[in-house]
């Protein structure tokens, strides 16, 4: 009896050691992703530029909750701070004819801090290829990912396009929301391009939307690539082509895979500024121009106002953006990242409309910013 029981407590200890080890192995994969990882892994630095752009401000009180959030949410909170500050929320910009008009932060985070955007990021990559194009580093937009990659070994990466990654329509076996473990291990991997190449196609490319950030991520890596061939670094041509010439004036970071392979997470791995983001608003409200200077191409991003070119499902996705709040009196549009960080541009209203934060708070953003920004 004795010698049973002493064989179970060595089983027993045995299956404890066995799964605390599996434990701290995958202790990043089991965390849930933060805005403020850009202070513990791995990042690049970004400067804030040489010369700084100061937004111009006018300050002024948002219209009462009642009239921009639902009567729930009107009769709990009462007043805009109060519903800010209890919905986890750090940062509220609202910009109308590219002047602040209003601005809070909140929650531990201060102006000028930087915060991880996590898929907002995809539009800075969208944008950084749209320039590359325009600069001739890249042909253009059909340009086939074999281009840029060599040993690919599945044939289906020959039909692969940069548009397609655009449109997140790759055919590649990922499932962001599906497979939430699989998400966050694609999250934590040490060699993002490793997994590149080991990617498997569920369908032909340009057959079938689904939303996956290793899209992005290979569209990332197609432009680093391109400009390596013309001896420029792709963070540096993001500072000068961009960062530079919209003035930036925080410092910013860029989450990279690990110390050793240092690839930047070109799907969600941004962390700045809400202030230096609205400037970044501007530049999209405006179609790439920015104080008289095309940065991308003038219709850009306007392949996207053709509803055919949107995918099918609720969001609407198009080139890094979501279109699910645009109806036929306006022209309205989102990006939108892990827990709640939204940017929201009203192209009629000429407002922009951002909100970060610790996570969502238990609120649908989208409607609500949408309808302030018609408000204001």
């Amino acid at each position: 009896m004795n010698k049973k029981i002493s064989n179970t407590k060595i089983i027993t200890i045995c299956i404890v050691l066995v799964l605390s080890i599996v434990v701290l192995y995958y202790n990043n994969t089991l965390r849930v992703p933060s805005i403020f990882d850009g202070k513990f892994y791995t990042t690049a630095f970004i400067a804030p530029s040489e010369n700084p752009i100061y937004l111009k401000e006018k300050q002024s009180a948002l219209p009462e909750l009642s009239l921009w959030t639902d009567s729930i949410i009107a009769s709990k909170y009462q007043y805009p701070d109060f519903f800010l500050k209890n919905t986890a929320t750090t940062s509220f910009l609202v910009l109308r004819n590219d002047t602040l008009i209003f601005k809070r932060y909140l929650n531990g985070v201060k102006e000028g801090d930087n915060t991880q955007l996590f898929s907002v990021t995809k539009v800075f990559v969208t944008s950084l290829l749209g320039m590359a194009i325009q600069d001739g580093y890249i042909q253009a937009i059909e340009t086939p990912v074999t281009t840029y990659f060599k040993g690919l070994k599945d044939e289906h990466f020959k039909q692969l396009t940069l548009r397609h990654l655009t449109q997140m329509q790759s055919g590649l076996n990922y499932d962001e929301y599906g497979k939430i473990f699989q998400t966050l291990q694609y999250y934590y991997e040490k060699n993002l391009t490793r997994s590149i190449y080991a990617a498997q196609f569920d369908t032909p490319p340009g057959l079938q939307f689904k939303y996956k950030s290793i899209d992005t991520q290979i569209l990332g890596e197609c432009i680093k690539n391109a400009l390596d061939k013309n001896n420029k670094k792709i963070l540096e041509y993001f500072h000068e082509r961009l960062w530079n010439k919209l003035g930036m004036q925080d410092s910013a970071y860029w989450a990279l895979d690990s110390k050793i392979t240092r690839n930047p997470k070109y799907y969600g791995g941004l962390n700045m500024s809400a202030r230096d983001l609205a400037k970044f608003g501007t530049l999209i409200l405006h179609q790439g121009r920015y104080k008289k200077k095309q940065l991308f191409p003038k219709d850009w991003f306007a392949y996207c106002r053709d509803t055919t070119h949107r995918c099918k499902e609720e969001d609407k996705y198009c080139m890094g953006w979501y279109y699910s709040v645009d109806d036929n009196n306006s022209e309205v549009y989102y990006a939108a990242g892990f827990n709640g960080q939204i940017m929201l541009i009203n192209e009629t209203k000429n407002v922009i409309v951002i909100r970060l934060g610790k996570d969502r708070g238990g609120v649908d953003w989208y409607p609500i910013m949408k309808k302030l920004s018609e408000l204001v």
